[in-house]
């Protein structure tokens, strides 16, 4: 079982690392841009959010095509975090990879997160609801919030209280609430 997800893994970043060399030949400048993007989601993590959102349905009764669209979004914004994530906390893996800063260059992924956080954002406006957009940028600064306060407590040493640091947690994890 362990071999064949690590077979897996290597098939993975053999063919990214396949397409970097081949200075990403045939692809669309969309395609080029999302690469970094594109490589974190080869690997897929748990897909709580997709679950958690199918879950909620059972209550909300939003439709399918609706239901669809917001779970994208949310998996968007996750993914995106992540690539960002991984740069600000100096990580060397990803669900088992290396990271997509580490093949793409740090320019680029930061270019593909925050290309894709505005993409989600223009698909939360195409949802049509007053509050989609809303709510959206409103868990877009509070997981910045949660990580700004994160890297401030690293970099300048300092412990946050047990109250500081449950609003932190809170905060990172804004992809949920969505």
């Amino acid at each position: 079982m362990l071999q064949q997800v690590l077979n897996k893994r290597q098939s993975v970043n053999l063919n990214f690392y396949k397409m970097r060399l081949n200075n990403g030949c045939n692809l669309s400048n969309e395609e080029k841009i999302l690469l970094p993007f594109t490589y974190i989601q080869q690997v897929p993590g748990k897909q709580i959010r997709t679950k958690l959102t199918s879950a909620f349905n059972y209550w909300l009764k939003v439709s399918d095509e609706k239901l669809r669209a917001v779970g994208e979004i949310v998996q968007m914004l996750h993914n995106s975090s992540l690539l960002i994530d991984d740069i600000q906390d100096n990580s060397i893996l990803r669900r088992g990879i290396p990271v997509a800063h580490s093949i793409y260059g740090v320019a680029s992924t930061i270019n593909a997160a925050n290309y894709v956080l505005i993409i989600a954002l223009e698909k939360s406006l195409q949802l049509g609801h007053p509050m989609a957009t809303a709510v959206y940028t409103e868990q877009l600064l509070e997981l910045h919030r949660g990580q700004g306060m994160e890297i401030y407590w690293r970099d300048n040493f300092q412990c946050p209280s047990e109250e500081e640091y449950k609003e932190m947690t809170i905060k990172s994890k804004a992809c949920f609430v969505l």
